[in-house]
């Protein structure tokens, strides 16, 4: 069964500290927390075969230590995940072909509306409490889904957890 796993990066350097956005550097407490989502992900038995990444700094330090909890993944970054919308980033993992499972690595308020978006019958209600007031940073939205990736759309996935790398 396809697993969308919406990750959001982990705790960032201030925005005043930093001149452009895509700059800004994971703090300590993020690079800690994205070890540990990666390993939670392992534990829990979620092992990506693709990783769509944004460009940012802080995304892409987030997946590379998230990235070490498991073995060889297809790693994308992909320019527009940066600045997008819901339909963009569905747009993207709708291009997943046959992965079985897929991580996207990215910001809000686009990862938590994505996962709402897609989280239809059978979601779990503390779930989508989770996410209701947006998915914090170093956490993952777990979302498993029936059909082809290209047919990905409202509703159509079932949110079953959220995984938190910020315990640390």
């Amino acid at each position: 069964m396809p697993t969308l796993i919406i990750a959001r990066h982990a705790k960032a350097e201030s925005p005043a500290d930093y001149g452009n956005d895509m700059d800004r550097p994971l703090e300590l407490i993020g690079r800690q927390a994205s070890t540990k989502l990666g390993q939670e992900l392992a534990a829990a038995g979620y092992a990506p075969t693709v990783a769509f990444v944004s460009p940012s700094l802080r995304t892409q330090q987030t997946w590379k230590l998230m990235a070490n909890a498991f073995g060889e993944v297809d790693t994308r970054v992909v320019d527009d995940l940066y600045e997008t919308d819901v339909e963009g980033l569905l747009d993207v993992a709708r291009t997943a072909g046959d992965a079985d499972v897929v991580v996207m690595v990215g910001h809000e308020p686009t990862s938590s509306r994505t996962t709402a978006y897609l989280a239809g019958d059978g979601s779990e209600t503390a779930a989508l409490k989770n996410i209701a007031l947006g998915l914090n940073t170093g956490c993952a939205a777990i979302l498993e889904y029936d059909g082809a990736w290209a047919e990905l759309g409202s509703g159509s996935a079932r949110l079953v957890k959220v995984i938190s790398g910020r315990d640390v």
